[in-house]
């Protein structure tokens, strides 16, 4: 899978991981039906929330999330998007309330390297290739767009009128990487204690400033992602600052991988 392509080169030796025997879990898209043994149920009743004692159980989804691809807490508007503002504030709450912990990148790489820690970068595969915090493995959150159809032949051709630029990259738009718990799996075992980040990090915000400081990023979702799954909140962690403070700022080390 994706996530096991890390055979860094950016030092003269390498310290690729040899894949772990995670278990298999499956995630489900809206338009598909629920498979896998982890059940992800579907919007509760309000007799049901009231039962909730955190959004974030040890297991699996709390009963007011919906299947995806990713999960959506509950209380969103029915057809909004992962980055709907009102979809993002109920996240920022959420991993707020369950503290998941923001580091910065001086902190990201010592825990990976004095406690096993495993560095996760979301971005899309490509990127990762180009770039990515030394030791990181790769789990995209989103993936560069297959083209496989009229509606995303549209939408890329919009994408590519808002910025001919992107004509020149790898890919013009990106997708719901619907594979996204699975290619953590390939990465490491599930629960394993792992820092996710992406280009430019985030920040979840202050609850006490209505989340107004906050920034969406591939990031915090796929953080949210994986609290919601039942990756366990102690064992997930946020690189604010993202690749580009671990690069630009800070002068820590990168790897670049051929792109196969």
């Amino acid at each position: 899978m994706l996530a096991m392509r890390a055979a860094c080169v950016a030092r003269p030796t390498t310290n690729a991981r040899s894949r772990p025997n995670a278990r298999s879990i499956t995630t489900t898209s809206r338009s598909s039906p629920l498979r896998g043994a982890r059940n992800v149920r579907g919007r509760a009743s309000s007799e049901d929330q009231e039962d909730v004692a955190s959004n974030f159980p040890e297991d699996s989804p709390a009963p007011g999330y919906v299947a995806g691809p990713f999960v959506v807490p509950e209380g969103a508007p029915a057809l909004a998007s992962y980055t709907d503002p009102t979809v993002w504030k109920l996240m920022q709450a959420a991993l707020r309330e369950c503290e998941v912990e923001q580091v910065l990148p001086a902190k990201a790489r010592r825990l990976a390297e004095e406690d096993g820690w495993t560095l996760i970068d979301v971005r899309p595969y490509p990127d990762y290739c180009a770039s990515h915090a030394w030791g990181a493995l790769n789990a995209e959150l989103y993936a560069p767009m297959q083209v496989d159809s009229l509606v995303k032949a549209a939408k890329q051709a919009a994408t590519l009128a808002l910025f001919p630029e992107r004509a020149l990259d790898k890919y013009a738009a990106v997708e719901c990487n619907a594979s996204f718990l699975d290619d953590m799996q390939d990465a490491v075992a599930w629960g394993s204690k792992v820092i996710v980040y992406c280009g430019t990090g985030g920040v979840i915000g202050q609850a006490e400033l209505n989340y107004a400081d906050g920034a969406q990023t591939a990031s915090l979702i796929a953080a949210h992602e994986l609290c919601a799954r039942g990756w366990g909140t102690e064992n997930v962690k946020h690189m604010a600052g993202g690749l580009g403070m671990w690069e630009e700022i800070e002068g820590f080390d990168v790897g670049e991988v051929p792109e196969e």
